[in-house]
């Protein structure tokens, strides 16, 4: 019986050293997991609908330069979203196009927070001090996970509603 039991053990000690490395590329990219991330954001947030920008239904913006980035946020496009289907689009510098905007860095972003038309747009970024810098919610990797960050005040400026669950689990809430 003891035999049996180590032998039993030792099998399955062996299949999980030969499925380590398959369960290690089964695990999400970090562009996956970010894009995840994006989409959960959006969907508990309701973002107000300007008179004027009709295309902007369901429209995230990215402007992202890793291709692998791009493709993971493409990914999203068709979702079921805010009443309708998500689209994605690269970010042209015309905001009045975006309900949410996902800048990958403190350049790009520089360049559209001189928008005007980003006062209803939510906006999203991984990069480190974003939510400080006026940005809506900063993604964070951490050795513990990944969590984020809000910039409260700018979500109420923007009249942007997000659920209490949300705000419950930030890292941090900026007002």
């Amino acid at each position: 019986m003891r035999y049996r039991f180590v032998h039993a053990l030792f099998l399955l000690a062996m299949a999980m050293y030969r499925c380590a490395p398959a369960l290690a590329a089964d695990l999400p990219s970090e562009q996956s997991l970010r894009s995840a991330m994006v989409f959960n954001f959006l969907k508990f947030s309701e973002v107000p609908r300007d008179g004027n920008a009709g295309t902007a239904q369901g429209r995230l913006c990215i402007a992202v330069a890793d291709p692998l980035q791009v493709e993971a946020f493409m990914a999203l496009s068709g979702r079921k979203l805010w009443g309708g289907e998500l689209s994605v689009a690269r970010y042209t510098g015309r905001s009045d196009d975006c309900r949410a905007l996902y800048v990958d860095s403190r350049q790009r972003w520089n360049a559209a927070v001189d928008q005007h038309a980003l006062r209803q747009t939510l906006t999203i970024s991984a990069y480190p001090g974003f939510a400080r810098e006026g940005g809506m919610i900063e993604i964070v990797f951490e050795e513990s996970g990944t969590r984020f960050d809000i910039n409260l005040a700018e979500i109420r400026r923007a009249g942007i509603h997000l659920s209490p669950q949300l705000l419950r689990l930030a890292r941090h809430v900026y007002e």
